[in-house]
């Protein structure tokens, strides 16, 4: 993890609170100019950080921006029964990318079959989000977007594969926005009359035996559309690590 990841991970765990540049210095074994270096970095990322002299670091408790440190200190609060640092290992947040699928298919032919089991591919922004029948899906900042690499054995239900997908996505998002999904037409998810989630389930087979390797199980969720439901809303780092812990322990 760099130290600028060490940092907001830090400034997460205590939002809303001042952490002084001696502390973070002592706790990351780097310099008082490293630490300095690092928030001015992060705050031309967007981060909302209030820096004051003798008090040191404050991120704000508005801030809601989708980060590998963020989505790591969230899983840890939630006692996941599965490896975490396994997860970790296997998880990759972009600022901006195609599509989250697209990506994940290049990791698989990259690897040649051999990317880890629940790799999780996530992206702030889509510039060519996935949707059904080849159609684009809209994917402007503020939403939440992800793909998991997932084996057909881990995925042995009684259900079809989207409807176990479509049923766990239900189940993160109910408890978390404390709201009522149903599910319609191309494992699209509503809240009373308004669409927030797509969900894209790509299989790659052998050509030769037609066995399927790999699923990849793509999710986008409209993040603003919950968020103008309820007044205390999760972070997008909190409802990632929720849906990739439900995915760790299928």
């Amino acid at each position: 993890m760099s130290t600028k990841d060490r940092i907001i991970q830090a400034l997460e765990k205590a939002k809303g609170e001042y952490i002084s540049g001696e502390k973070l210095a002592g706790d990351l074994a780097v310099s008082r100019n490293a630490v300095w270096k690092a928030v001015n970095d992060l705050k031309k990322q967007g981060y909302a950080i209030d820096s004051v002299k003798n008090r040191g670091y404050m991120l704000s408790e508005t801030s809601d921006i989708i980060s590998s440190a963020g989505i790591e200190l969230c899983l840890r609060d939630m006692k996941v029964k599965a490896d975490v640092s396994k997860i970790l290992d296997n998880l990759f947040v972009y600022d901006n990318i195609d599509s989250t699928n697209t990506q994940a298919k290049r990791e698989i032919v990259f690897d040649g079959f051999d990317v880890p089991h629940k790799t999780t591919i996530v992206a702030r922004v889509q510039t060519a989000g996935k949707g059904h029948s080849g159609r684009n899906f809209d994917s402007p900042n503020g939403g939440i977007y992800l793909s998991m690499i997932l084996t057909p054995s881990e995925l042995v239900t009684k259900e079809p594969v989207n409807q176990a997908v479509s049923g766990m996505v239900i189940d993160v998002v109910e408890s978390l926005y404390d709201v009522k999904a149903v599910k319609k037409e191309n494992n699209s998810l509503y809240v009373g009359n308004q669409k927030f989630c797509g969900m894209l389930t790509e299989a790659l087979s052998d050509l030769e035996t037609g066995v399927y390797s790999r699923f990849i199980v793509g999710i986008g969720i409209r993040a603003d559309i919950l968020e103008k439901l309820k007044d205390n809303v999760p972070s997008k780092n909190q409802v990632i690590a929720a849906l990739i812990a439900r995915f760790a322990e299928l």
